[in-house]
């Protein structure tokens, strides 16, 4: 398990970068250190003479103002992501410390931090006890001065991710990345389709969970290529962001011959499902969504009142519906050349992710105009996008659920009803075969770029 995590650390660029920097910064300052000259050039100065000691002395408190600085500034975060954790959604955290404008100022401290420790060892072992200009000061400076200079123009930015445009901003771009990114490359160039079916006997062996966790990703490549090399036929029924303890059944796999599997092909299966501790927005459409809809129902709680900020988040969830609506949902099916199921995976239906996305507003807006009324394009977009039935069933569903929470809660006469029932009732012809306009064709023909 440490094994696995620290390989998971080492796999992502941020990672690799703080190390890389730091040994250079390790080299650079022994280089330095061990630049000895009786006259500076111009651009060093003469004003940084001083012995080894000195010297040392010098790039030791420059290292400790870096060290205490960089602490406070780390310790001024914590409220950022605290409040943001409050007010809007506890499952923001890991967003906010994947994306905080703090990372980016984090490799030049690596950098200067390990030039400021090499080149004070460095200087500890050279026999000299001279006092003459030395460049190993001047190039500290310069370190340390950049990587505050980064520092500072990157609090500055931080206080952007106190305004709610841009927290729903980023969790739609997580969505996009596991939608687009990640969904589409791993469906890219396989043999699917929706229509075929794996029937599985009742001798079929059950797939266990290798381990503890959620079930962040399934490589279904990984998967067909394994079941096609030892035979077999696989089906995965739980759907991605779904809990598992270690051992629980997620699938089922029968052997092309007949008769039981064994458990190293079991394995080898279960090895293609990713599990984790904790569910991530990069690959996982359905937690995205339930961030959206967490602020939306923070908005809508007696607390805050806020049904703008609510509408602001319903506008997010109906922009990614259309980008889920131009997916393969449903179950995937590998099939072989022959048309056969080799692999089939359960996944999330557009439907699940419509009621995903407006149960929790409908119930905490009840009545409210505005939720309604965005609730009711995310109806429309959902009615004209969708390719399946059953889909557009639930859209329509959705309108009239609409419709009956507007006449139930709110008054005729009242200006902002009038306006939500007349957009109703042109949806409702919309999904009728009436006439679109410009913009519903649009709508039902969009497509990511």
């Amino acid at each position: 398990m440490l094994i696995r995590r620290l390989g998971k650390h080492l796999r992502e660029p941020y990672w690799l970068l703080l190390l890389g920097l730091l040994a250079l910064g390790l080299v650079m300052g022994v280089w330095f250190a061990r630049q000895q000259t009786e006259t500076a050039p111009g651009y060093f100065g003469l004003a940084w003479k001083g012995d080894p000691s000195e010297t040392r002395s010098a790039l030791t408190t420059l290292f400790g103002m870096q060290f205490t600085v960089l602490t406070l500034v780390l310790s001024l975060n914590a409220p950022v992501i605290q409040s943001a954790a409050n007010q809007y959604s506890p499952r923001l955290v890991p967003i906010y410390l994947k994306k905080a404008p703090l990372r980016r100022a984090m490799p030049l401290f690596a950098l200067s931090m390990g030039y400021l420790i090499a080149a004070t060892r460095e200087l500890g072992l050279i026999a000299d006890t001279g006092v003459r200009p030395r460049p190993v000061l001047s190039g500290a400076f310069v370190l340390v001065f950049g990587a505050l200079f980064a520092l500072v123009f990157c609090m500055i930015r931080t206080f952007r991710f106190m305004r709610v445009e841009r927290v729903l901003g980023l969790v739609q771009e997580l969505i996009v990345s596991a939608t687009e990114r990640r969904i589409r490359a791993r469906l890219r160039r396989l043999p699917l389709d929706p229509a075929a079916t794996l029937v599985l006997p009742a001798d079929a062996t059950a797939l266990g969970a290798p381990e503890s966790g959620y079930l962040a990703e399934i490589d279904l490549r990984r998967l067909a290529l394994r079941a096609r090399k030892w035979g077999v036929r696989a089906r995965v029924y739980l759907t991605v962001g779904e809990y598992v303890d270690k051992g629980e059944v997620v699938g089922w796999v029968v052997a092309d011959g007949g008769g039981p599997v064994d458990d190293r092909t079991l394995r080898a299966l279960a090895a293609a499902l990713r599990i984790t501790a904790a569910r991530d927005p990069g690959c996982d459409p359905a937690l995205g969504i339930r961030i959206l809809v967490d602020v939306a129902n923070r908005a809508l709680s007696s607390s805050a009142n806020d049904p703008y900020t609510a509408r602001q988040a319903l506008q997010q969830v109906r922009s990614v519906m259309r980008r889920l609506a131009c997916l393969p949902l449903g179950d995937w099916n590998v099939v072989d050349p022959d048309g056969s199921a080799r692999v089939s995976v359960v996944a999330t239906r557009l439907r699940d992710f419509l009621f995903l996305a407006v149960d929790g507003p409908l119930h905490y807006g009840m009545g409210n105009p505005e939720v309604l009324e965005e609730v009711l394009q995310i109806a429309l977009v959902v009615g004209l996008a969708a390719r399946d039935e059953e889909d557009r069933a639930a859209a329509h569903a959705l309108l009239a659920r609409v419709l009956a929470d507007a006449r139930a809660h709110g008054a005729p006469e009242r200006e902002c009803f009038r306006r939500l029932l007349t957009e109703a009732e042109r949806v409702s012809a919309i999904f009728q075969g009436g006439r679109r306009t410009t913009v519903e064709r649009t709508r039902a023909h969009w497509r990511p770029d």
